[in-house]
């Protein structure tokens, strides 16, 4: 419950692993309406977190990273439609879906 909540009541969720797979942290946010912010070298997050789409990349500054914190602060509306966009793809990520695509390749 206290991660909901801390989900519930942030801007934005910064996540910027250095050469990751996935993780379930962007999906979390993203299913919380939530934009990422990523860094350049973060690996798989990069395939989900598109940059002012679903979130922001930065390169991997101290200073680049204020930037993007102080952007979605200065930009809520913004951040909220990424935080949107993020939750559509989020949403596509079930196990239905995935059982759909082992079996289409199975058929094929």
């Amino acid at each position: 419950m206290e991660l909901a909540d801390l989900y519930a009541r942030c801007l934005g969720v910064y996540y910027a692993p250095v050469d990751e797979d996935y993780g379930l942290v962007p999906y979390e946010a993203f299913l919380s309406q939530k934009p990422v912010i990523t860094a350049t070298d973060a690996g798989g997050p990069l395939d989900i977190v598109r940059d002012r789409e679903t979130g922001l990349v930065v390169e991997p500054t101290v200073e680049d990273l204020a930037r993007a914190c102080t952007w979605l602060r200065e930009h809520e509306d913004e951040a909220r439609t990424f935080g949107r966009a993020g939750r559509d793809i989020a949403q596509a990520v079930t196990w239905d879906a995935c059982i759909e695509r082992l079996l289409a390749t199975v058929t094929e």
